[in-house]
């Protein structure tokens, strides 16, 4: 799919940030996906999982305006010991999300740059421009966390 002005580094960037993510989770047994380094801390699972279902909702939802299927909440639930291949599951929703993402970017109004946007979890109107910025913000700090687990993994 052709990307255009600020839709094509939007996506490389969101791709980038979710694939060092799970590269950071890549190896890990469900043990380890479900173990975090402090008490109330997010594990790698959690954490992949939120990031992938945050930057899709940024994107599809708030940005495009598309219906998008998220609980917040179940994602701070997920464990990895639920599900049978959660390596599997996390490649499988990172490739449905960045296929609607794409998708959502190429069939985006020029206006939608533009705004507003509403972001319930802020409580405020954003420009479209905003809105990314602040979505990859805020993967990128998962990013941080989810490469420091990771050694904390290593190191355990």
């Amino acid at each position: 799919m052709a990307l255009s002005g600020p839709a094509q580094p939007a996506f490389e960037t969101a791709c980038e940030l979710i694939e060092r993510i799970l590269a950071a989770a890549d190896g890990l047994s469900a043990e380890q996906l479900d173990s975090a380094p402090w008490g109330e801390s997010s594990s790698m699972f959690i954490l992949a999982t939120h990031a992938i279902s945050a930057t899709e909702w940024n994107f599809v939802h708030v940005l495009a305006g598309l219906e998008v299927d998220r609980s917040r909440q179940a994602e701070f639930d997920s464990r990895a010991a639920a599900v049978d291949n959660p390596q599997r599951l996390l490649a499988d929703r990172w490739s449905g999300a960045r296929a609607a993402i794409e998708s959502a970017l190429a069939g985006l109004a020029e206006d939608a740059w533009d705004g507003p946007h509403y972001h319930m979890f802020m409580d405020k109107n954003l420009s479209g421009h905003e809105l990314v910025c602040r979505a990859l913000a805020h993967t990128a700090e998962h990013v941080g966390h989810a490469e420091m687990t990771r050694q904390w993994l290593d190191q355990s």
